[in-house]
């Protein structure tokens, strides 16, 4: 007989869909206070920014361009991008697992 707790994976997937989701969403916050040119000296920025960093540690310096504003939208967003399609690939799984 087939596993049946499908309902429980679905909401693993759910779970895990929105948590690596706030990930992404950290990151681009943090893309955006730099475009945006926002205080580093506000303690949410500094908080946000902190964040960002410790989740994009890995692509951070991947790209050195000249320009700090472009280096950020091509190191932080595919960052965000990674995180969405790791976390959206993971809950698909979990999903098509629950209905085999």
């Amino acid at each position: 007989m087939p596993y049946v707790a499908s309902r429980h994976n679905s909401l693993i997937a759910h779970v895990i869909t929105i948590v690596f989701g706030l990930i992404a969403l950290i990151i681009l916050l943090y893309l955006a206070f730099v475009l945006l040119e926002a205080n580093p000296g506000n303690p949410l920025v500094h908080f946000i920014g902190d964040m960002a960093n410790w989740f994009s540690w890995l692509f951070r310096d991947m790209f050195t361009i000249d320009d700090a504003k472009v280096r950020a939208v091509v190191n932080y967003g595919l960052a965000a991008l990674v995180y969405l399609l790791i976390g959206g690939a993971i809950a698909g799984a979990g999903r098509r697992w629950g209905h085999d």
